[in-house]
């Protein structure tokens, strides 16, 4: 009995997952928030960052996703979950830095903001009302390590 409820729990967790997570088709930053790309599966390489603030009781958050550390020209959102499990980002202290940031990828290993990684989303339209806005977000992400130099990971 255990096994088919344990069973029937995790089909309906599967079937709850909203949209694919799939690896999306890589695009350069300029051109993720083309209106061709609105509703497909892009993947963008780059740096994840915490937004300016967000409630301590979400339960996710919009990452700023940019192509370089130095840069906050062509910015994309990038959702996550707040937690310990793949593709979540860990709930920083009250006065949180960069540094605080620790993603964790599909495969379970954790980064932080200055390790470039590699983020799957479907691309959508947001309103760029807040300070360090963007123009489109990225939902039903995956992270994946990026490629080149990788800092040392958050300890």
């Amino acid at each position: 009995m255990r096994s088919t409820i344990l069973l029937f729990c995790s089909f309906l967790t599967a079937c709850g997952q909203s949209g694919s997570l799939a690896r999306g088709v890589p695009v350069k930053f300029e051109a993720a928030c083309d209106r061709a790309n609105e509703g497909k599966r892009l993947m963008l390489e780059g740096y994840a960052d915490f937004p300016l603030s967000f409630d301590d009781k979400a339960t996710s958050i919009m990452m700023r996703v940019r192509p370089r550390l130095g840069s906050w020209e062509n910015t994309v959102a990038a959702s996550a979950t707040i937690g310990h499990g793949a593709n979540s980002v860990e709930m920083p202290p009250a006065n949180y830095k960069n540094r605080d940031l620790r993603l964790h990828l599909a495969d379970g290993q954790v980064v932080g903001y200055a390790n470039k990684v590699k983020v799957s989303g479907t691309m959508y339209y947001t309103t760029g009302l807040s300070p360090g806005a963007y123009t489109c977000g990225l939902k039903n992400t995956v992270y994946e390590l990026g490629g080149g130099f990788q800092p040392a990971p958050p300890k």
